[in-house]
């Protein structure tokens, strides 16, 4: 997820090939989270798999049901993963995109973006602080990207690392709270993007798409 302050400011194809690779694989995790709140629900399903075992003239116990509804949604645990590691992976190739094009810095651009708006005469005012405010909102979901990153990693090899419940407990704890930041964000993104197309600034997709027009 990027945008720029721009809609007619080009974008290098490594920044555009990321966005599309990163807002996928996000789009695959936020929805492995999603099943797991709903139609994956072991404790949903586990009520489910028990009542009707019993409705049909069967026996289960309720550690038998829970087990079954936790091995039906193992393979959502395994895409899970691979997003996840997968979001990792562009986030390496994100920070080699900044190193190798500092235009691409989220922090020297927000930093640009607050540096500007003082030179902004009143009328521009508003304008700037929107724009401090989006630059911003990036360097925070970087920030976060990276915590959902170091945390699910450690959560993954907990065992070889032979963490404590009690830690990997915690560490899952903060994992699921930054999960959220996320699930505001990415509707907050494209809400935003279909604002500013709506409001006269358009070339926002496209131009993440084909790169748009460099400047003279």
């Amino acid at each position: 997820m990027e945008s720029a302050t721009s809609a007619s400011e080009p974008r290098p194809l490594a920044l555009r090939v990321w966005h599309w690779l990163n807002a996928l694989a996000m789009f695959g995790a936020l929805g492995t989270v999603l099943l797991r709140k709903t139609f994956l629900s072991w404790r949903t399903n586990a009520e489910l798999i028990e009542s009707r075992t019993h409705e049909l003239g069967g026996s289960i116990t309720a550690e038998g049901a829970v087990h079954i509804a936790k091995a039906i949604r193992a393979p959502m645990w395994e895409w899970h993963y691979i997003f996840g590691f997968t979001l990792i992976v562009l986030l390496v190739f994100r920070i080699v995109v900044a190193l190798a094009d500092r235009t691409q810095m989220p922090l020297r651009t927000a930093w640009q973006a607050f540096t500007q708006l003082k030179l902004l005469p009143s009328t521009r005012k508003g304008r700037g602080v929107h724009t401090l405010m989006v630059k911003m909102g990036y360097v925070v979901f970087y920030f976060m990207l990276l915590m959902m990153g170091i945390s699910g990693t450690i959560m993954y090899f907990a065992k070889p690392l032979g963490l404590s419940e009690a830690l990997v407990s915690s560490i899952k704890q903060n994992h699921e709270l930054a999960m959220w930041f996320f699930v505001v964000f990415v509707p907050a993104h494209i809400i935003g993007v279909v604002v500013m197309e709506l409001r006269g600034e358009r070339g926002l997709v496209s131009n993440m798409i084909h790169g748009g027009k460099p400047k003279a």
